[in-house]
């Protein structure tokens, strides 16, 4: 059973997780920074996300080896080669829970930002890791397709030399 349901991202300063293209390629600047990815990584035991964010990963070739994965979606999308994925059209909160049963280790919520609302919305979201990068998009996928009622509890916060800011949050 997994341990933790994290959803682990990266936003600009105003807000978004993609530019107006839906492109992440803002992230570029900062990747010469661990920022502590690959420990978070050795600690993920399977990943869940959006049915947008799989088909931006699949065009970036398939990065998650073997990793369980279970994409969200009502659509028939192609299966990445040598991945371990299940598709599901269950309601998120459902989908990410019964998941996160079968798996061992932290379940990585990757995005987008529907998925992330509607986690949130269910209760299916323990954990935010939130890296907001120092730039404005204006415009683009924001962290949250609809508000969240609840209020979330900073764990941890860091800040790096590079202006980056590490926000953790539990649920």
């Amino acid at each position: 059973m997994a341990s933790d349901n994290v959803a682990y991202l990266a936003m600009s300063l105003d807000g978004f997780l993609a530019g107006p293209d839906g492109s992440v390629s803002f992230l570029d600047d900062f990747a010469s920074d661990d920022y502590g990815f690959h420990d978070f990584v050795a600690g993920v035991g399977a990943l869940a996300m959006g049915s947008t964010t799989y088909e931006q990963v699949l065009g970036f070739g398939w990065p998650y080896g073997t990793l369980p994965t279970l994409v969200l979606t009502s659509r028939d999308l192609p299966k990445a080669e040598g991945a371990d994925i299940t598709f599901s059209s269950e309601p998120t909160g459902d989908a990410i829970r019964s998941f996160a049963e079968t798996t061992d280790g932290r379940l990585w919520i990757v995005g987008g930002g529907k998925v992330v609302a509607d986690g949130l919305n269910a209760g299916a979201i323990d954990t935010i890791e939130l890296y907001v990068m120092p730039l404005l998009l204006g415009g683009g996928t924001p962290i949250a397709a609809e508000a969240f009622d609840g209020l979330l509890t900073l764990r941890e916060s860091n800040a790096f030399s590079n202006g980056v800011v590490k926000l953790t949050y539990a649920t």
